[in-house]
């Protein structure tokens, strides 16, 4: 863990709560010292002479970062006990504190995170080349991680080779990028699949790779001395490395597809591709927007740790959430749904989608009702991240229509029927027009959306039969529109 400078664990004014009552409890005075791991004084003033003393160490993580020192001036004080629950309680304030930070770096890491995710998702929207994609990557990157130098390097099947697309760095040509560096990048890339350290922690190198598809690597670079990569860099390089990977694997599709002979068939698939994307890159707004709400709260005085706890894990939340989507992105392009079917409780399902429609302690500009306790205990055969994203279509749907044409509310229910259990998903808004009806669930068919891509109920249809299941529109009674759809039940409704 290294040495801690104790000012960012216990800072004075928090010991200047805590310490002047210690050196008065029990009606005797006491002298309070803390020092550092060096016996350097950090709180308080050595007595004059040396009456009766007593030390404890300050415990972090099993490490001792400092030591208390209680001083008395009579031989009946108890000062050892009064040293060793002091140094409990400081152990604990340290460990509070610390634990706080790391949620910090953690939340900061994992918002970057998402930012950069949806910026490759917007590029793509854009049609980007392969070139801008790797140098926004390199870029945000090194915004992110602040390295002296980097490049991102693009893998060449034919000569089983990488090669420097981009980089930066004032010491560092295309020849160094050929050396050393590159030698490090492809022995990462061949036998790694998460992103490592190497010359003594000071070169940084993450692997881009889909699935058994290599696509090239990321390499950050140091020069100047004192300089050093850390845990969490790995970690946080890992993340994005994944993530951008999904992004040039997509471009490079875009590209294959766009020298097929098929010109018929190219340019519905673009046509599909750019639709699919655009739609997912248009619902990453709102888990941003919800990743937003919490980074605001937490810049709020006064909120505790519980809830800084909370909020942070809500944020961490919205980023997994981003990167489902943007797998969600190369499965409909392919055409591989690729589902992990389990047996899920019913329940379960809809406490997640409560928890995420519902986000805790975030304004919603329309009521979410949730109405399924006649389904509780009940199982169904699904991919449950996937099955969970059809509420969250349905539901943003609803949203979309009542923010255009009124409305205030969507219910969502489950009920079992026979060997299956029906969802439903009601919203007072405009509901749809007759005459579209028999059109709604075919791709690329929208109605009165100006941002609409016509692909969000298609794959909201297609996801509910390759769960087995069956999906249909009702008009809700008075106004609105309803959304049915059901699924079978696993084993007789049990596991």
């Amino acid at each position: 863990m290294g040495k801690i400078n104790l000012s960012t664990l216990l800072p004075i004014p928090v010991l200047d709560d805590i310490i002047p009552a210690f050196e008065r409890s029990a009606g005797t005075i006491f002298t309070v010292v803390i020092a550092d791991t060096d016996g350097q004084v950090y709180y308080g003033l050595l007595p004059p002479e040396q009456p009766h003393c007593a030390f404890a160490p300050i415990i972090l993580n099993h490490e001792e970062i400092g030591r208390v020192g209680v001083y008395a001036a009579h031989a009946n004080v108890p000062v050892i006990p009064a040293a060793e629950f002091l140094a409990r309680v400081l152990s604990q304030l340290a460990l509070e504190t610390w634990r706080r930070q790391q949620l910090t770096d953690e939340l900061l890491e994992r918002y970057d995170e998402l930012n950069l995710i949806y910026d490759l998702g917007t590029s793509f929207v854009q049609g980007v080349s392969q070139e801008v994609l790797f140098k926004t990557v390199l870029d945000e990157t090194n915004r992110i991680l602040r390295a002296d130098a980097g490049v991102i390097y693009s893998w060449d099947a034919a000569k089983s080779n990488i090669t420097p697309v981009s980089f930066f760095g004032h010491q560092f040509a295309v020849g160094a990028w050929n050396s050393r560096v590159h030698e490090l990048a492809l022995n990462t890339l061949s036998a790694y699949e998460e992103a490592q350290l190497f010359d003594s922690e000071r070169v940084l190198c993450a692997p881009l790779r889909y699935n058994d598809i290599l696509l090239g690597a990321l390499v950050l670079v140091y020069e100047g001395d004192g300089k050093t990569f850390k845990a969490n860099d790995m970690n946080l390089l890992t993340a994005l490395a994944h993530n951008t990977a999904l992004f040039i694997y997509a471009v490079r599709l875009m590209d294959e597809l766009k020298q097929t002979r098929d010109q018929l068939s190219r340019a519905e698939r673009l046509s599909i591709i750019g639709q699919t994307v655009g739609s997912l890159v248009h619902d990453m707004r709102k888990p941003l927007s919800n990743a937003m709400g919490y980074a605001g709260l937490l810049q709020e005085e006064n909120i505790t740790f519980e809830e800084r706890y909370q909020f942070a894990g809500q944020i961490i939340k919205y980023v997994r959430v981003f990167s489902d989507m943007a797998q969600e992105i190369l499965d409909y392009i392919s055409g591989d749904e690729k589902l992990r079917k389990a047996p899920v409780r019913v329940d379960d399902i809809m406490d997640q989608v409560s928890d995420l429609l519902m986000p805790p302690g975030l304004e919603q500009p329309v009521k979410i009702i949730m109405n399924y306790d006649r389904a509780r205990g009940l199982f169904i055969n699904v991919d449950r991240q996937r099955f969970v994203r059809v509420f969250q279509n349905l539901v943003n749907n609803s949203i979309d229509a009542i923010e255009i044409s009124g409305g205030s509310k969507v219910e969502i229910s489950a009920d079992r029927e026979d060997h299956y259990v029906r969802f439903s998903v009601t919203d007072d808004g405009p509901g749809v027009p007759p005459q579209s009806v028999h059109k709604i669930f075919e791709p690329g068919f929208s109605e009165g959306k100006p941002r609409g891509t016509g692909l969000g109920l298609a794959i909201v249809s297609r996801m509910v039969t390759v769960h087995g299941g069956e999906i249909r529109y009702e008009s809700a009674p008075g106004q609105g529109a309803r959304f049915v759809f059901r699924v079978p039940l696993n084993s007789n409704g049990t596991v």
